[in-house]
């Protein structure tokens, strides 16, 4: 591989890298800035300004201006509109139901969620029925999009076509894409019920999730915080992985197919999810059983889910894309070449440590030599 085409990869990596990294720790900084402004009602006056957790109670203020947006329940109870019942009339009780509530009003109107309450006559079914359709739709956007431009920088850009003309590497086939995207779309169906879980268990407040900076302390304190969710979040995900594979069963009936793509010519970034719904869940579960233990800002957390998203796309791609200790695609390449090695998500200290670290070697990090041992 040329020099250019070398500094041009890692170039691009570092900067998506280093972005995601600065989003991850500002994010919930950054929203809550923007409520600064907002303050308590007549009675908590004399408290001054206060910081609100996003996205504040303008937003639900704003919809009950629209024409005919007040709905009416069938126990005669009236709210200003369907957002508003979903939220009890107080968006500031709740700040992860309010923000879930706001993310769900870009995918659905005032109206289709009243028809949902109205017909299901249950504000909770229609308010985590709306959840689910609007993770379903979310993922599928996220999925199809990061899907789409890193197959434009692995395929089709004028750097790509260098890399596989230097290393003489073959493309994988539009049947192999086309059977990672069917797989890929019936895992979501199930797949995206387990964010609905996690927002159950915020929302009703089994977790130590918490919506401002001030709750924890301070910026130190949240960063401290975020850096140990993700350590125990990386940990588990490591176990997590690991035992799907050493246990035969687990292996067999759920892991197994994810690992029919076992060398570079069927690893693509299509490959990101195409997956067993229940190995998907598996792997991500860990982000929402920390939450009960390791307290986290709520933001954040949304925001560790998206990268995490972007970042399976990433590492099936089986590009020699790699910025050491990142756990990067041509790490995963080894591990779906040889099974019982880099088990990790996103840094390689877990396989370091327990002994299942393989270093790539040569184009794609698969070395022909390679010998397989078993790791118990």
């Amino acid at each position: 591989m040329s020099f250019s085409a070398t500094f041009s990869s890692r170039t691009l990596e570092a900067i998506l890298l280093t972005s995601f990294a600065v989003l991850a720790v500002c994010f919930a900084g950054l929203t809550e800035n923007k409520q600064q402004n907002e303050t308590l009602d007549d009675s908590d006056s004399f408290l001054g300004t206060v910081s609100v957790p996003f996205p504040g109670s303008g937003w639900i203020d704003n919809m009950a201006l629209k024409r005919d947006a007040s709905l009416i329940m069938a126990d005669g109870t009236t709210y200003s509109s369907a957002y508003a019942a979903i939220l009890y009339n107080d968006p500031l009780a709740n700040p992860c139901r309010n923000f879930n509530a706001w993310v769900n009003s870009f995918f659905f109107s005032n109206n289709v969620a009243a028809w949902f309450i109205t017909t299901l006559n249950s504000v909770e079914l229609a308010h985590y029925i709306l959840c689910y359709l609007r993770n379903f739709i979310g993922a599928m956007v996220v999925y199809y999009g990061t899907a789409a431009v890193f197959h434009y920088f692995c395929y089709v850009h004028p750097m790509s076509r260098k890399i596989y003309e230097e290393q003489g590497r073959a493309r994988p086939t539009w049947d192999t894409i086309k059977n990672q995207i069917q797989l890929s779309q019936a895992s979501l169906t199930i797949y995206t019920m387990l964010p609905v879980l996690d927002e159950f268990l915020v929302e009703s407040g089994y977790t130590k999730v918490y919506h401002t900076i001030e709750e924890i302390g301070g910026w130190p304190s949240h960063i401290a915080s975020m850096l140990l969710y993700f350590a125990c979040v990386e940990i588990g995900i490591y176990w997590m992985h690991r035992t799907l594979h050493t246990n035969k069963f687990l292996y067999k009936h759920v892991h197994l197919k994810h690992h029919q793509y076992k060398s570079p010519e069927t690893l693509t970034p299509w490959a990101s999810i195409a997956f067993h719904p229940l190995d998907g869940m598996l792997q991500a579960s860990p982000y929402v059983f920390m939450l009960p233990v390791v307290p986290c800002h709520y933001l954040t957390h949304f925001g560790l889910l998206f990268f995490t998203a972007i970042w399976a796309t990433y590492i099936h791609d089986a590009m020699d894309w790699n910025i050491d200790p990142i756990m990067g695609s041509k790490y995963h390449t080894v591990h779906h070449t040889h099974y019982i090695y880099n088990y990790g998500q996103v840094f390689t200290f877990c396989d370091w440590f327990w002994g299942t670290l393989r270093i790539p070697e040569g184009p794609t990090g698969v070395a022909s030599s390679v010998t397989k041992k078993k790791v118990v």
